[in-house]
Order: C-alpha cells, then sequence, then structure tokens
C-alpha cells in the first residue's frame, strides 16, 4: 500500500470499525512523551517490508500512560484482491493465545479451585503414571518406555516442563498417528486425551520445550469450571474487558474482515497459505483465537493496570507479579535470548543480551504467523504488531517492530 493511505487510515483510526468502542482514549504523542517525528518511523518500516514483499500489510497499535498513540492499518488484508488492510481486521493469534489462556487459569487459581502443585491427574484422569519415551536407536518405534518419575503438575504445564509429546519427540509418530485418527467431532477433550495417550518426551520438569502443554491447561480449565474453554474465555475475560472480536470461531458476518495467511520465502515473495478454519470444532488453548489489535490492547491494557481494566477487576496485582516472575531460566530459543519464561509470557532479564530497546521486566509473547506484543511497565508502554505471515519468529519483524517503537520515548 502507498504511503499516503497508510497516513489516511492513521488520520481515520475507526473507519470500519464504528461497531465497537474505541478501545482506548486517543492521544498525540507528545503529550505521553513520544515523538511524533520518531513513532513515524513506524509506519516507514511497515512499508519498507511491504515494498521487499515480506508482508501483505500490518496493523500497528502502540499505547502509552493509557492513551493510544498510534492505531494505523497498512497494505493489504488481501493482497490477490488489493483489499486494503484496516485497523478493525482480524487475525489468527496464534500463540498469543496462550497467555490469555493462561490469565484464565491463574483466575481459578485466585478462587482456590486449583493449586499450581496440583498433579495434572487430579483433573485429567488420562494423564495418570505415564510413560516417559527414551530414543534408542535398534527398538522398535525407535524407542523404549520407562515410569515417569513423577506426576506432572500444572505448573509444569504452565511453564512448559511437562514433557508432553511433540511430533518431533522420540514418539513423535506415534503422537502424529494419534492426532490424525481423531474423528471429525473432536473437541479439546479428545485432542488432549490424544496426547495423553503416548509417551512423554522426557522426566516432568526435567527441561524445557515448548509444545502442546497449553492445550493441556485449556482442558483443565474446562473441568474445573464446568464450561467449555469458548464460553468461559468469553464469559470470565472477553465480555469483561470489551472484546467484542475475540474468540475461537469468526461469525460469517465478519469474515470479510479476516486479513488472508502468507508464507514467505527468499526470493520467492508471498504465497497464499491454507487459511484456517474460522469455525473449528477444537478450542484450540495453544492457538486457536482470533483478535483484533483494539481487543487485544484491551487485554494488555488490563495486565499493565495490574489486573483492572475499566472498572472491572479480573486477577490481582499480585497473580501478575506471579505471572512475570522467573520460572523458567534460559529459555532455549534463540529468538528469545536474555528473556526468561514466567506463566505464558516471556520477561525480558536486566542484560543486554535480547537486544531489545526497552527496560528489564518487559514482557509479552508472539505467534507463528509473527503476531507480537510487549507490555514494557516501567515506560507504561503497549506495543501490537499484527501481521498474517509464517515461517514464525522472523526477528526482522519482531524485534525490528520493538525497537523502532521503543526509540520513540522522549521522557
Amino acid at each position: 500500500m502507498q504511503r499516503s493511505l497508510a497516513f489516511l487510515l492513521s488520520a481515520c483510526l475507526f473507519t470500519g470499525a464504528l461497531h465497537a468502542a474505541p478501545p482506548l482514549p486517543m492521544a498525540k504523542p507528545e503529550s505521553v512523551g513520544l515523538s511524533t517525528e520518531r513513532l513515524q518511523r513506524v509506519g516507514a518500516f511497515v512499508e519498507r517490508l511491504q515494498n521487499e514483499g515480506k508482508i501483505s500489510g500490518a496493523v500497528t497499535l502502540v499505547a502509552r500512560q493509557g492513551k493510544i498513540v498510534r492505531l494505523e492499518a497498512q497494505g493489504y488484508g488481501d493482497f490477490e484482491s488489493k483489499r486494503a488492510m484496516h485497523t478493525d481486521d482480524i487475525f489468527a493469534l496464534a500463540s498469543m493465545t496462550k497467555p490469555i489462556v493462561t490469565v484464565g487459569l491463574l483466575m481459578l487459581l485466585e478462587e482456590e479451585r486449583v493449586l499450581l502443585s496440583d498433579p495434572v491427574e487430579k483433573y485429567l484422569p488420562e494423564f495418570r503414571n505415564p510413560k516417559v519415551a527414551v530414543a534408542k536407536a535398534d527398538a522398535p518405534g525407535g524407542y523404549i518406555t520407562v515410569p515417569a518419575e513423577r506426576s506432572i503438575t500444572i505448573h509444569d504445564l504452565l511453564i512448559h516442563r511437562s514433557g508432553m509429546p511433540t511430533t518431533g519427540g522420540p514418539a513423535g509418530a506415534l503422537l502424529a498417528d494419534a492426532i490424525r485418527k481423531l474423528p471429525p467431532d473432536a473437541v479439546l477433550a479428545d485432542r488432549v486425551k490424544a496426547y495423553a495417550s503416548v509417551p512423554l518426551n522426557f522426566q516432568p520438569g526435567a527441561q524445557w520445550e515448548y509444545g502442546a502443554s497449553t492445550e493441556a491447561i485449556g482442558r483443565v480449565i474446562e473441568v474445573i469450571s464446568g464450561q467449555s474453554l469458548d464460553v468461559y474465555l468469553r464469559d470470565r475475560i472477553f465480555q469483561p474487558l470489551g472484546m467484542v472480536d475475540t474468540g475461537f470461531t469468526v461469525p460469517t458476518e465478519k469474515q470479510s474482515r479476516l486479513a488472508v495467511l502468507y508464507s514467505a520465502a527468499p526470493d520467492k515473495g508471498l504465497t497464499r497459505a491454507q487459511q484456517l478454519p474460522t469455525s473449528p470444532k477444537i478450542f484450540s488453548a495453544a492457538s486457536g483465537l482470533f483478535s483484533t489489535a483494539s481487543d487485544y490492547v484491551r487485554f494488555c491494557q488490563m495486565l499493565l493496570n495490574g489486573g483492572t481494566f475499566e472498572g472491572h477487576r479480573l486477577i490481582s496485582r499480585k497473580t501478575i507479579e506471579l505471572m512475570t516472575a522467573k520460572h523458567s531460566d534460559p529459555i532455549p530459543l534463540s529468538f528469545l535470548a536474555g528473556q526468561y519464561f514466567g506463566l505464558g509470557v516471556a520477561v525480558r532479564k536486566d542484560d543486554g543480551v535480547a537486544g531489545l530497546i526497552g527496560s528489564p521486566g518487559t514482557f509479552g509473547w508472539s505467534g507463528a504467523y509473527n503476531t507480537y506484543f510487549r507490555i514494557d511497565p516501567k515506560e507504561q508502554l503497549i506495543m501490537i504488531l499484527l501481521v498474517q505471515r509464517s515461517p514464525a519468529n522472523n526477528l526482522e519483524l519482531q524485534y525490528g517492530f520493538h525497537n523502532v517503537v521503543e526509540q520513540a520515548i522522549t521522557d
């Protein structure tokens, strides 16, 4: 999209989204200690990526001190049809689902309905007496099994130290087969049982491995609450926060606002990827939510406010402190260097290893389609980048956006 259109969209922040209340008050950048001139670098950054064929378009949001200073749509929501991106476009969040589900579980912790030390089988009996797969080249299937030394705990699930199987693990072929055999009408409970039927990748608590642990957290929420995950999140988080466009399904009347998912490869540009189902049977707690920038900033502002938003308290300030405390360090992923893992979020440490401008304690997460958010509590700053582009973890997109936002701070 030409830059002139990007500026027009910036000037008309809520065009096409009049059905929704403004997510936060609007303000001029200088009124909250940001430079208008420096903040324009965000638009130039997005425009460059689009011109280089690395993204089809983006929605970017920057808020400070509870006020939005930038909400801009640039480029195309659908590159083939040349449908312009709009600020109310709906994006597949992928793993940006996980922090929301984590908050859902922590709300139950506050209500004394679960403890982080609880064994998972207290709620999901299919995880009782798990086995652990140990690679052995000459064994049938390439592995043997040994008993788990202890139960998986809720805490293990939250910090990705559960050992839950992955398709790349010793029993990966068995897991792939179990998932493939799920019936068309399978729900989250069925998916989690399929995972529980496969030996673990390692002893519970022994190491950190990103995988399906949050799926099991979603199922625990369902068992404790007696509600399906979509209803629980709607009633406990989305409705209180006014997140009108967030959910596991995209209604027919909103599907024209879906940003198209693309894949990118060097020297090949963008190609249309397989699109995600908009009415899934399985409500994936790890990756299934759709949302908008205006909705997600409400969730972020609630966290930044210490658990409240517009008079609604979802969780306590002390619980957010638990969420952002150091639970696992280091994170063995190169794109999260210099950060430790809390509960559902990565948190920047007090060194320079991450290479990120900003403050120690800045926290957030990203998704497989390079959706990205971070909250800098010290600076009272929220930054959200929504694109639909794989493969995941592109640092030019995510960290480039992060740094170009933080450099706009003047006081």
